[in-house]
């Protein structure tokens, strides 16, 4: 596919590197000379200097043959214009980031006579495929984890029948045990293992260790008695406290108002407070500091289920963060804008970070399917993928067994589901016409995987 990408901030950056390294011919088109060059010092892809929300720039950026346009500049308008115009010009397909909730939706002009029927106008007037707004991204991650009985991510597939979670391995009874020699409860494959923030597509000898976060296949009705031999299932989250009352922090607060959660948000700006006081009256706001230990004690955060850092301040979400996780928090969650600080915040105790350029990437990988793809997740960071493949009647890997389908050694197949049946594990299943098959892979080998579903 080309794919251009408007905006070469960090949003920007992490797709185009994420995008590149699918082998995907990818254009930047950024205003900022310091930023572009940013780019071209690190990625292979082209890159253009000038105002994307021209004719000019995208006619250069040649956007008539784009097959996707992501407009992710720091302008929701400009973003808007971008995908308007390049979708005039001729691209296929565009995705705009919206941060502000009005945009994203639709709305109802005025009748041109009282019997006349009223326009609605939707996001596809304006040229725009898909509004993603990270922060909305961000809160839903948040509450689907705090509703959980564990607190890490899962990835639905299959209609939701497979999913694919991240476990952290607390318990001792699998330690140190090759995954040969472990006897799980319910049909599973363990796709993936992440150690000292590396990947590792793991073979039946491979040690399960302490610390590691593993990421197991299933299907959704075994996935939490699964999940109890790596770690102690915990009861949703009843009471959080949320530090930071932007947008993310505001989201969460209503969300989990919404579902009957105890809420309190601490938010340093007065105004601000009395802003989320006035729209969460199921809210408790107070002004304060989230670094003072002393604060946090007097406000409850050691009684609460869990205490949510959403401020603008990576630093600062990682440091409160773990100073509620030693005042007895079970559950703690922090949002960082740096992709790079979410190894950091983990290695030190953090039980989930989440990044809004990493939830953006991960939306928009939906856009930019390989052959046969109808879903994709991103894994352990941009590090590994998984994709949900449809296979037709002519792809290569068909009336073949997985085992001799000749998918590169560095994969893992994780299940097929057949007529609603999911199979796992599928290594001796044949391979029939329309099976789903999802399939966990490095970004580097996923060209060649791409080719057997062809």
């Amino acid at each position: 596919m080309y794919i251009i990408i408007a905006g070469a901030g960090v949003v920007g950056f992490h797709i185009a590197s994420l995008l590149a390294e699918e082998k995907h011919e990818v254009a930047v088109v950024e205003q900022s000379e310091k930023a572009i060059e940013n780019v071209r010092s690190q990625l292979d892809v082209t890159t253009i200097l000038g105002n994307v929300a021209t004719p000019k720039v995208l006619r250069e950026a040649e956007a008539p043959r784009a097959d996707l346009i992501i407009a992710v500049t720091n302008s929701d308008e400009t973003n808007m214009i971008t995908c308007f115009i390049a979708k005039e010009l001729g691209a296929s397909m565009t995705v705009a980031r919206v941060r502000n909730p009005e945009y994203s939706g639709y709305f109802i002009g005025a009748a041109k006579s009282p019997s006349a029927p009223r326009k609605v106008v939707r996001p596809k007037t304006f040229g725009v495929d898909l509004f993603i707004n990270p922060e909305v991204e961000a809160a839903k991650e948040i509450i689907s984890i705090l509703s959980s009985f564990y607190p890490t991510p899962v990835e639905n597939f299959a209609d939701g029948a497979v999913q694919i979670r991240e476990f952290r391995v607390e318990r001792g009874t699998i330690v140190d045990k090759p995954l040969s020699d472990i006897t799980f409860p319910k049909p599973c494959v363990i796709a993936a293992i992440l150690r000292a923030g590396e990947i590792i597509m793991p073979s039946a000898d491979e040690l399960i260790k302490q610390g590691d976060q593993v990421y197991l296949v299933a299907s959704r009705e075994f996935m939490d008695e699964l999940g109890e031999m790596f770690s102690e299932p915990q009861r949703p989250a009843k009471s959080a406290v949320i530090l930071g009352g932007g947008r993310v922090g505001f989201l969460v607060a209503e969300g989990l108002q919404g579902r009957g959660v105890s809420v309190k948000v601490i938010e340093e700006n007065m105004s601000r407070c009395q802003e989320i006081a006035a729209k969460l009256e199921q809210t408790v706001v107070v002004q304060g500091d989230g670094t003072d230990r002393d604060f946090l004690i007097e406000q409850g955060v050691p009684l609460a289920d869990a205490f949510v850092a959403t401020s603008e301040n990576d630093e600062l979400n990682i440091l409160s963060g773990l100073l509620a996780k030693n005042l007895g928090v079970s559950r703690n969650l922090v949002l960082v804008r740096k992709p790079g600080c979410i190894p950091l915040a983990e290695a030190v105790g953090v039980d989930v970070a989440a990044s809004l350029p990493l939830l953006t990437a991960r939306k928009i990988t939906h856009f930019a399917l390989h052959g046969g793809a109808i879903s994709v997740a991103l894994l352990g960071g941009k590090q590994i993928q998984a994709i949900e493949f449809v296979t037709s009647p002519t792809a290569h890997i068909v009336q073949r067994k997985i085992v001799e389908a000749g998918l590169p050694k560095e994969t893992i197949v994780g299940a097929i589901t057949r007529n609603g049946v999911v199979i796992i594990p599928p290594n001796d299943s044949v391979v029939q016409p329309g099976d789903h098959v999802i399939i966990i892979s490095p970004l580097s080998v996923t060209p060649s995987v791409e080719k057997l579903f062809m």
